[in-house]
């Protein structure tokens, strides 16, 4: 039964992320939390903007730091069962928005949160605040 509901809570992450195109911003937070809920923290790490840059070195220290705090927190509470986009506020130049969204775990929790997205060489990106 278990392992069932697993099955059904990706399929879920996956209908969402389908749902909407990649390169927009609720896109991008969808992939950014399955990449995470699959444990592929380098690719939810490339979907981070930092105005400054990331060295390869940098990177490394960010994924360590994923595997040893991200999915402890994650796997505590049974994993993300879904994604839902509650609001996007575009700004008017179209270069930046506001997403506000639920996570919602496998425990029954859900947490609200809010992210900057920005676009960056047409490519839509979370914005790390660095």
């Amino acid at each position: 039964m278990k392992k069932i509901l697993s099955i059904l809570s990706l399929a879920l992450v996956a209908l969402a992320f389908v749902s909407c195109s990649k390169n927009s911003p609720e896109g991008v937070v969808q992939e950014y939390f399955t990449h995470v809920q699959k444990g592929q923290y380098e690719e939810a790490i490339d979907l981070l903007y930092f105005k400054k840059g990331l060295s390869d070195k940098d990177k490394e220290q960010l994924v360590s730091m994923f595997r040893e705090k991200g999915s402890k927190e994650y796997d505590k509470k049974g994993g993300i069962s879904e994604v839902v986009i509650d609001n996007v506020q575009m700004q008017e130049d179209g270069n930046a928005a506001l997403v506000n969204y639920t996570i919602k775990y496998g425990d029954g929790s859900a947490k609200s949160d809010k992210n900057k997205v920005v676009k960056v060489d047409d490519k839509w990106l979370l914005d790390s605040g660095k």
